[in-house]
């Protein structure tokens, strides 16, 4: 059989047939991207833009959402929801900074958050509000809390009472009972005998509170009960013998702190006379350092627990530790609750020799002598004048 070759019209020859499908079909006719020659859908300018400005709007919307939500927690911080509710009483220690009062209100919950009420005072210039009790609103805006601030604290009541130096114990609670409503002198003793409180100097093994309680003119809050009275006393004694040098190592003749508060109340009750103390006291440190008997009567009339007490016989003449003749030393407690003067004389004594006084005025006052025959001559004088 002979080979016939067809030409078409335009002469053209065509390739044999074969399966292959041509570059970017598969072989079904459908477009692949096999080859060097795909084809790429484009879409239309219109639908790359509409896209793009749905991704704006998104991220806008979305911005903005986060920016409301926190414009509303911020702004809850600074003022929450709601009104004011209820009322809470705060109390602004002295010297609190405004950091240190908005941790107060937020422990109240008077306001949410104590740093942003900080940032926000400062911001606006405010500060240094007034120590004292105030009475806030739970629930209440930095701003609202702030004008209650600059308002002032509520005026505190007081109440004052008054303890004269000299008084024994016994003396001292019925009198700040009397002179104190709410405070009961049952009270006042119950604080003493179950250790509340600490007394500064006093040996361990001893329990007298005398001399331990300043006298003097207190003021205290309206509802202040008996805890807060005798431990603002129990302070005020610290604060004057600890000022005194009470607390040093170098006192007269060695004696403990407390011993030289027993002299302190032994001057107290002796001499009324403020140039008159550093020579009592002289003369009880050089009685002491001769072992003489100190020959006071205050001792008597405190162990007699009446000042009316005649100081006749047994009254005068014991051998009991508060014996005012022939005891040697000083007594085991203070007898009084002594002043301030009296303190820093029994602590700062005058120099002297002297071993005697006696009462030879009618204003009080007392004359010094070194020998028992310049006593005499004085004690003479003391009875003349119907002084002893």
């Amino acid at each position: 059989m002979s080979m016939v070759t067809i030409f078409d019209q335009d002469h053209g020859s065509h390739p044999p047939p074969t399966n292959e499908a041509p570059a970017g079909f598969d072989a079904s006719g459908n477009n692949s991207p096999q080859g060097d020659g795909e084809y790429v859908k484009i879409r239309p300018a219109w639908y790359r833009i509409g896209r793009s400005l749905i991704l704006v709007v998104i991220f806008v919307w979305f911005g903005l959402f986060v920016v409301d939500v926190m414009r509303t927690w911020f702004n809850h911080q600074l003022d929450p929801a709601g009104e004011p509710l209820e009322p809470v009483a705060v109390v602004i220690p002295s010297g609190a900074t405004t950091a240190n009062i908005g941790r107060l209100l937020q422990q109240e919950d008077v306001v949410p958050n104590s740093t942003f009420f900080r940032y926000y005072a400062e911001w606006n210039d405010e500060g240094n509000f007034q120590a004292g009790e105030y009475t806030f609103y739970t629930n209440s805006s930095a701003q609202e809390a702030i004008d209650i601030l600059n308002e002032g604290p509520k005026p505190q009541i007081f109440q004052r009472f008054t303890v004269r130096e000299g008084l024994w114990v016994s003396e001292i609670l019925p009198e700040i009972a009397r002179q104190l409503d709410g405070v009961t002198e049952s009270q006042l003793r119950t604080v003493l005998n179950t250790g509340q409180i600490l007394p500064r100097y006093r040996p361990n093994e001893e329990t007298s509170w005398e001399g331990l309680l300043f006298p003097d003119t207190y003021e205290i809050s309206e509802d202040a009960d008996a805890l807060e009275v005798l431990l603002k006393m129990s302070d005020e004694f610290a604060k004057v013998s600890g000022s005194l040098g009470y607390g040093n190592a170098h006192t007269p003749q060695d004696l403990t702190a407390y011993e030289v508060l027993i002299v302190a109340s032994l001057i107290e009750a002796e001499t009324r006379a403020d140039e008159e103390r550093a020579l009592v006291a002289s003369v009880i440190y050089n009685r002491l350092r001769e072992q003489e008997p100190l020959g006071i009567d205050a001792t008597c009339i405190y162990a007699a627990g009446d000042r009316q007490v005649e100081l006749v016989g047994d009254a005068l003449f014991f051998d009991g530790p508060y014996g005012c003749r022939g005891v040697v030393g000083l007594p085991p407690t203070p007898i009084n609750a002594p002043g301030e003067a009296s303190m820093e004389a029994a602590i700062r004594p005058a120099e002297t020799k002297f071993m005697f006084y006696v009462l030879t005025d009618a204003d009080g006052t007392h004359s010094f002598s070194e020998t028992i025959e310049e006593f005499n001559a004085d004690r003479a004088i003391c009875q003349e004048k119907g002084l002893c």
